[in-house]
């Protein structure tokens, strides 16, 4: 079973589908909660570990590291959560696939100006909620 530290900011949607995979799979994995936004990821200790000093990033207890909140959910993840045949795996990657690539752009549209994220686009907000 998968244990590590987990490096993002607060609240972050890709940071949660991380701690989702674990708590569903048992995982042991901690947020550091030192972790700051344009600092600790930019500070030569992160950097070596994780060179393009992207978050949501991983650290395994056994000192392996991963980016990318979908590999990282996978590693985190038990074999319910994963697939246990090709099939089931290539099926669980195609709903990931479809989420990231058809949902989550037209909700971030739709939801940023809300949060203050981004500036309100009328059009762009009415396109979003049709697709």
């Amino acid at each position: 079973m998968a244990s590590g530290t987990l490096y993002t900011y607060a609240d972050s949607f890709r940071a949660q589908k991380i701690l989702i995979a674990a708590k569903y799979s048992g995982a042991d994995v901690k947020v550091n909660p030192d972790f700051k936004l344009g600092e600790t990821n930019k500070a030569p200790e992160f950097l070596s570990k994780f060179p393009l000093g992207k978050v949501p990033a991983f650290e395994s207890v056994n000192g392996e590291c991963l980016v990318e909140s979908n590999a990282i959910a996978q590693y985190v993840g038990n074999s319910q959560l994963r697939g246990s045949t090709d099939l089931d795996s290539a099926r669980v990657q195609q709903w990931i696939n479809f989420a990231d690539n058809e949902i989550l752009p037209a909700s971030c549209t739709w939801v940023f100006p809300c949060l203050g994220i981004t500036q309100y686009n009328k059009q762009d907000t009415e396109r979003a909620k049709e697709q």
